[in-house]
């Protein structure tokens, strides 16, 4: 019974490790074989020292109840400490889980910009739900239960006592510091960090090493504080710069000063979904025909992948970045530059018309703040064409944005955000995609749809006397990774389609601009073309400018990239490696000294 009881107060801890850190591994196996990372033995090993660190962190929340049981000897203490063992392990299961499933549709794991989704479950749930291997899940519950099992087993084997001596005294003294020692990652002047997982120029290699539980506090941790990777001088530099050869005239200039501008922003859009970028399957015939009378851009992005971050550059001019999403910032909003309340102050009416919930992502309160005059959300259709998870199908929703333009005086600014490409992928009536039961065919026919709906809209707006004097812009709020055409770690992932048509231009042909440009460029641009104040708006250029030296730039969670017509490339974070590829860092630096000195 002595070696017994000398045994369990050193070993107790130390087997409770032991079984967390097995369970971590299991959980690192189903990340690698559900995401198809080509390798299981460099990811654990190059995030051994992480996993030990969040394991060390467990051990910590779990040092008092553990000296309550070996002090007092008493069975309910015993069973205190083996009730928050499971409570430990299964908030560990299901953040591995949830960051699982969330990579291969979101490319990054469960951290703080997910969390934020989840004050509206409904949606979040929509998002998600179609992607959930039930193979994986099973693996995952296996995993759980099976730690479950084996932690129950040893804790019913362990029998109470009580410490006696000052070997077992000077024990539980040194343990405490050791924890903390092995939770900081070792002696080192910095504690360790995700980051010190990395170990590949792919991320998602990378993201298999990292730690999720680590990641997940770390983002918490991290949430609202915009860290920079280069010194104050080295962004002022770099400013500087850009603001040289930010190119913001063009030669059609004041082209629109009397027009209305309808911007119509297709959910989810990929650069392949359509002809004239790299389209082959007829997926949109109506926008591909429009695109043939329009000015098209063969090189256009988003800086982001969510439609919240989509929303804000186009009409904030505000680059999206990493982690952030700037409208659920409430003491930012204020802030911010508003294309709305510059159009207005140009004698322009402004509507916004959605057929979802708007109180998603606080897009809501950032619409009211920009100064939109009329907002249409799906509170504002009758219940009955509520049909989707997501809120009202598409081709309703361009019923009432017809409705709305016609009480609007011209002339006016419009902007309608359609959403039923957006997975679920729910649609009211199948078309030549809809009998495939894959993701990708799924996404291909929402967007089939959504393109018929857009030919509703134009089919009834042609109708209207304000048609002949509109330029009708239409893009996507972000791309897409769905039809497997785009990686998560790849430039194509932001590439989207990007047209202006204006029926008053009779064009015969097609006219194509090379230059690369960004969402956040759609202010200014528009401010310039109808002669309104384009000077709130610093960072966005004139997308019909010639300049071919201009980049576009985008980022997620883990990168930054920046594209060119003779340069481009791909950053990972806090990598030490020499990518020749600062500036896109740089450029996202830019932006958030720029915010982080916002409304200060």
């Amino acid at each position: 019974m002595k070696n017994q009881s000398k045994w369990i107060l050193i070993g107790l801890p130390i087997m409770i490790g032991v079984l967390i850190y097995l369970g971590l591994l299991l959980w690192r196996w189903l990340f690698v074989f559900y995401n198809d990372v080509d390798s299981l033995l460099s990811p654990i090993i190059a995030g051994f020292r992480l996993d030990w660190s969040m394991t060390a962190g467990v051990l910590l929340l779990l040092y008092f109840p553990y000296l309550i049981y070996i002090i007092s000897g008493k069975n309910w203490a015993k069973g205190l400490l083996h009730g928050l063992t499971l409570i430990l392990w299964t908030i560990v299961s299901i953040t591995e889980l949830s960051s699982i499933l969330l990579y291969k549709e979101w490319g990054s794991t469960l951290d703080a910009r997910a969390v934020s989704y989840l004050a509206h479950p409904g949606e979040a749930w929509a998002s998600v739900r179609d992607f959930i291997p039930w193979l994986e899940l099973l693996l995952g519950l296996v995993i759980f239960w099976g730690i479950i099992f084996l932690i129950t087993q040893f804790f019913n084997w362990v029998k109470p006592f009580k410490i006696r001596d000052l070997v077992g005294w000077s024990w539980l003294i040194l343990l405490g510091p050791l924890l903390f020692l092995m939770l900081r990652g070792g002696w080192q002047k910095l504690p360790v960090t995700p980051s010190d997982a990395y170990y590949s120029t792919d991320m998602k290699r990378n993201i298999a090493a990292v730690n999720k539980v680590w990641y997940f506090i770390y983002s918490m941790i991290k949430t609202g504080k915009n860290d920079l990777r280069h010194s104050s001088n080295t962004i002022a530099m770099f400013e500087q710069e850009y603001q040289e050869s930010r190119c913001t005239n063009s030669d059609k200039d004041g082209s629109w000063t009397d027009k209305n501008v309808v911007l119509v922003v297709m959910e989810g859009w990929s650069a392949d979904m359509v002809d004239y970028l790299y389209g082959q399957e007829n997926v949109t015939p109506f926008f591909d025909s429009l695109s043939n009378h329009s000015i098209r851009f063969t090189n256009a992005f988003s800086t982001g992948f969510r439609t919240d971050q989509g929303v804000a550059s186009i009409l904030s001019g505000v680059p999206s970045m990493e982690s952030l999403n700037v409208p659920n910032v409430i003491s930012k909003v204020p802030h911010l530059p508003s294309l709305p309340s510059v159009m207005k102050s140009a004698g322009r009416s402004v509507s916004f018309i959605y057929g979802g919930d708007l109180n998603f992502s606080n897009l809501y309160n950032f619409l009211t703040t920009l100064g939109v005059d009329t907002i249409i959300r799906q509170e504002d259709f009758d219940r009955k064409y509520r049909t989707t998870d997501w809120g009202v199908p598409d081709h309703i929703t361009v019923r009432k944005g017809i409705e709305v333009m016609n009480t609007q005086d011209a002339p006016f600014f419009s902007m309608m955000l359609l959403l039923s490409s957006h997975a679920p992928f729910e649609i009211p009536y199948p078309n030549d995609f809809s009998d495939r039961e894959d993701n990708a065919s799924k996404y291909k026919a929402s967007v089939k749809y959504s393109d018929s709906a857009l030919k509703f809209f134009f089919d009834d707006a042609q109708l209207q006397p304000w048609y002949d004097n509109t330029v009708f812009i239409i893009t996507a709020d972000h791309g897409s990774t769905h039809s497997g055409w785009a990686g998560m770690e790849d430039q194509n992932r932001f590439r989207i389609p990007l047209i202006v048509f204006d029926p008053s231009a009779n064009r015969v042909s097609p006219e194509e601009v090379t230059v690369p440009c960004d969402h956040f460029d759609l202010p200014l641009t528009i401010c310039k073309m109808t002669g309104a104040d384009a000077t709130p708006f610093l960072f966005s250029r004139n997308i019909f400018c010639s300049a071919t030296s201009q980049f576009a730039y985008f980022n997620s969670d883990h990168f930054a990239g920046r594209y060119g017509l003779t340069n481009n490339c791909i950053q990972l974070y806090d990598t030490t490696a020499d990518t020749g590829c600062s500036p896109a860092t740089l450029f996202l630096d830019m932006i958030k000294s720029w915010y982080n000195h916002l409304g200060n």
